[in-house]
């Protein structure tokens, strides 16, 4: 039996209580950081909690993390979103590694402007190991100070836990504040997004990062250099990870950074388009899921004329038809611009007035400016040139509007000098970018297209390792959906590369002594065959393991030998995978390219079994 400690945790301010589930933050109201308590302070000062040690004071200063003497670990956060402060309006009293006793003052903070400039000042409190406690009890229920107890704790620790109580984890060892630190620190990250699996990444200086410190990170399943960026695997756990970085350090708020953005121009507009387009992308594939329901509806007799089915449907394609308005919100980000302006042109792209003018044709003008009369729904380049331009012509108006005037007349003269340029300019510049791309997809069609699905279909394992397919599927697939009704290279090419990492993850469940990798292996098996996500396989085990990669690209090329012979098509954008199987469904009724997907996905799934199973992999890095 080991010891049992009881710990007390005190105000650590003046205030109301309040419970964390209703402070206006999901980390915190959800307690994915921990268990804890919030107080709505009445006073601009913070004391220690408990007899400890300072962990850390977070570079905002908006937060500090403590570890008490028994082990406890603490987070307090000022405010909500306060990071954004950086730093402003708070004045820590202690540093890093200081030791504190209960009641000392840690910091102080100006109450009243932080509330003036719209942020809610609650302060959570986060008991970072609270699966550590057996008993929580949150002793104070109205109002907090500091010479009472707030929080009381209970726990029996073994005996070899105590003596290894210092090696607890603490939230500098958390993956989230580890990663901060392997990319150099907060300052030198430009900005962050994500996708379905990874964190993106654009650097300021590309020589402060620690790659190697990085990619043996636990939780990090490996780091890409691509596109004029890092990109940094995590898995489906991605978006908690990004809301972590986001709530608690203030990344991408170095603007005046001079260090340029390595890479070809086309590496850094291929980055551009990543940043642009995947925020939309699990959108767009949501509605190929419905696309792919509607078929399955019609084959088992649902009327289309139906109401159920015309709603369905529409659903399914607004995200296409409105993508310029869903592509203004995102580049607005990406060029730090208004979304306001942006939205408004997104919206005159897709006025029924205008679209009218276009099916009345002939020619028109602006102030005697000729106009090019196209319908924009369902376009991708015209808005992004758009905004690009509006970004720098907003800057123009801040520069020349008198303070005095620009609540109305900024916004005026953006109108009056993006209109023409809209109408004139961009907007047909990038729908004849994209009847061009078009063009050339046809042209390859027409002439070679079993060499090109064969290309593709091998590379796709090297697209996804380098995160060019995050740019270049809405591109090119909606082109094909658009021009031809189906898809033929980019997704067929995704049923090797899907497939395949599901037969691997699944030779290696099978093969391996290891119980670390087998229940790894069944996991990335699992997420591969339902989701069609692959990174966890890829990352986690493929290329870690290395042989199990040759395996994958004999998998994705058998895949395209196979639908170059045989032309598998693909009529709904979603990942191939078991539950989107629908998108080989021919609306018009039959059943045999169906057929000839399902023999595709049974040859890479064999061919890629057999080949790992027979190269075999040295699994030697995976502990029991």
């Amino acid at each position: 039996m080991g010891e049992r400690i009881v710990e007390q945790i005190i105000g650590i301010s003046k205030g109301e209580v309040v419970p964390l589930e209703k402070v206006n933050d999901p980390i915190f109201a959800d307690e994915i950081m921990g268990k804890g308590i919030a107080i709505k302070p009445e006073i601009g000062e913070i004391y220690a909690p408990f007899d400890g040690t300072v962990v850390s004071v977070f570079p905002s200063k908006h937060a500090i993390s403590l570890k008490s003497n028994n082990g406890c670990e603490l987070l307090i956060h000022i405010g909500i979103d306060t990071v954004k402060l950086n730093g402003v309006f708070f004045e820590p009293m202690v540093t890093e590694n200081d030791s504190v006793q209960s009641g000392d003052l840690i910091m102080k903070f100006n109450l009243n402007e932080i509330e003036q400039n719209g942020y809610d000042s609650v302060i959570p409190i986060v008991i970072l190991n609270s699966s550590s406690y057996e008993v929580i009890e949150f002793t104070c229920e109205n109002h907090a100070s500091k010479e009472k107890v707030l929080i009381g704790l209970e726990k029996i620790e073994a005996e070899n836990q105590i003596e290894n109580s210092n090696e607890h984890i603490n939230i500098e060892n958390r993956l989230e504040s580890s990663i901060i630190s392997a990319l150099g620190g907060e300052k030198n990250i430009r900005s962050m997004g994500h996708c379905a699996t990874r964190l993106r990444v654009t650097l300021n200086n590309d020589k402060l990062v620690d790659r190697e410190r990085l990619k043996n990170i636990s939780g990090v399943l490996g780091v890409v250099d691509s596109m004029g960026g890092l990109q940094i695997v995590i898995g489906n756990t991605v978006n908690k990870v990004y809301q972590n970085i986001r709530n608690f350090y203030n990344v991408g708020a170095n603007d005046d950074a001079k260090e340029n953005v390595k890479g070809s121009i086309v590496n850094r507009v291929l980055n551009v388009l990543s940043d642009i387009l995947s925020p939309t992308v699990p959108l767009i594939m949501a509605s190929g899921f419905v696309s792919a329901l509607l078929v399955v509806l019609s084959k088992i007799g649902m009327n289309q004329e139906s109401s159920t089915y015309t709603i369905l449907s529409t659903a399914a394609n607004v995200v296409f038809y409105f993508l310029p308005i869903l592509l203004a919100y995102t580049s607005s980000v990406r060029f730090k611009c208004n979304t306001i302006y942006s939205l408004f042109i997104g919206g005159l792209m897709l006025h029924p007035n205008i679209l009218e003018l276009v099916k009345i044709g002939g020619n028109i003008d602006l102030f005697k400016i000729p106009i090019t009369l196209i319908d924009y729904s369902s376009s991708l380049i015209p808005i992004i040139l758009s905004i690009w331009v509006l970004s720098y012509v907003e800057k123009f108006a801040d520069r020349y509007v008198p303070d005095a005037a620009k609540y109305v007349f900024k916004p005026l003269l953006i109108i009056l000098i993006m209109l023409p340029i809209t109408l004139g300019i961009t907007g047909p510049t990038g729908f004849l970018l994209g009847k061009g791309l078009g063009s050339v997809l046809s042209v390859i069609y027409s002439n070679a297209s079993w060499l090109a699905i064969l290309l593709v279909a091998s590379l796709a394992p090297l697209l996804v390792m380098t995160g060019m397919h995050i740019a270049l599927t809405p591109i090119l697939i909606l082109s094909n959906f658009e021009n031809l009704g189906y898809d033929n290279l980019l997704l067929i090419a995704f049923i090797g590369m899907n497939f395949s990492q599901f037969a691997v993850a699944l030779a290696v469940m099978l093969k391996t002594k290891k119980n670390k990798l087998r229940q790894l292996a069944a996991n990335s098996a699992f997420t591969a065959f339902f989701s069609g996500i692959t990174e966890p396989t890829l990352y986690g085990i493929t290329i870690r393991l290395k042989k199990p990669l040759y395996a994958t690209f004999i998998g994705c090329i058998a895949n395209g030998i196979f639908c170059a012979i045989a032309n598998v098509k693909i009529f709904a954008f979603a990942p191939p995978s078991f539950f989107t199987l629908p998108i080989f469904m021919n609306p018009d009724g039959t059943n045999t390219n169906f057929i000839l997907a399902l023999c595709s996905i049974g040859i890479t799934i064999v061919v890629t079994f057999l080949a790992t199973w027979m190269f075999s992999f040295d699994d030697a890095a995976y502990d029991n």
